[in-house]
């Protein structure tokens, strides 16, 4: 049953990331604020006064915990409400919902599915340095998020370049802290990423990517002891118009420690894929 479920799932959200890219193809070819990255962040602006609609989808399939007992499927939803107070100066409120799907491997074991509300978060972003007039674009950025049993700060550098009107480079640093409440105990985490991607314009709508991420988990809030850290590397593409845009991007892991395999099955999922789409008005 929980096999036909992410057949249907898998089957929905790959006609979904095609719909959004194909409505795109009937947009003008003048270009309005977009990312180029789903998993970096950019140190470009949404205008003064401007609002911004993104919805995030992102696939994760691993293991729980390690445990090859199950196959995870993980689905991640994020609908985001973005507004420019200046042109320096950007906000955001999200709403995150998970879909959990756990499928057995061995006989005698259960499979399990849960659609669970993850909470809120907020975003503040704030540009220090023009990624299109100065050498090198700088922002910073501040996430916090609630939900009941879970609270996470995150803390992140961007970086960025736009080179004429064809590349983008850009490159992030992420500290994050997470307290997780469960069974009247508070568990302390806490991670240190980094980001870093190309991407080439090729047409004046469409572009081609690369992305690579560097993934650390710590026992305890101030980087503690590490439990397991992962290197994740694939393409993006994106599309985008005067309106609305789409971006897409596979990231299998390619090295972890401690290794299963050379990848980390504990910590961090064996293969992730997202995508954003993105409507201005």
């Amino acid at each position: 049953m929980a096999r036909l479920e992410i057949a249907r799932s898998a089957r929905a959200w790959l006609v979904a990331t095609t719909c959004m890219f194909c409505v795109t193809l009937h947009g003008a070819p003048v270009l309005a604020d977009e990312r180029f990255f789903t998993y970096i962040q950019e140190a470009d602006m949404i205008p003064r006064g401007g609002w911004e609609f993104e919805q995030w989808l992102t696939f994760r399939k691993g293991y729980p915990e390690g445990n090859h007992q199950f196959d995870q499927y993980l689905w991640d939803f994020r609908e985001e409400i973005e507004y420019g107070f200046t042109d320096k100066l950007s906000g955001s409120l999200y709403l995150n919902f998970q879909q959990e799907q756990n499928v057995a491997q061995e006989p005698g074991l259960a499979d399990s599915s849960e659609f669970s509300y993850k909470g809120f978060s907020a975003e503040v972003k704030y540009q220090l340095l023009n990624p299109y007039t100065q050498p090198v674009g700088i922002a910073l950025y501040f996430e916090p998020s609630y939900s009941p049993t879970e609270q996470e700060l995150e803390y992140k550098l961007i970086f960025s370049k736009n080179i004429g009107d064809k590349w983008v480079l850009a490159a992030n640093a992420t500290f994050e802290q997470e307290w997780e409440r469960e069974n009247g105990q508070t568990e302390r985490e806490s991670v240190l990423e980094f980001t870093f991607g190309g991407a080439y314009r090729f047409t004046p709508n469409w572009s081609v990517g690369l992305e690579a991420r560097y993934h650390s988990v710590y026992q305890g809030s101030t980087l503690n002891d590490r439990l397991a850290s992962a290197w994740f590397l694939g393409p993006n593409i994106h599309y985008g118009t005067s309106r609305w845009w789409a971006t897409f991007t596979l990231l299998p892991q390619i090295s972890g420690n401690p290794s299963d395999g050379h990848i980390n099955t504990t910590e961090h999922q064996i293969f992730e894929a997202r995508l954003i789409f993105g409507i201005n008005f």
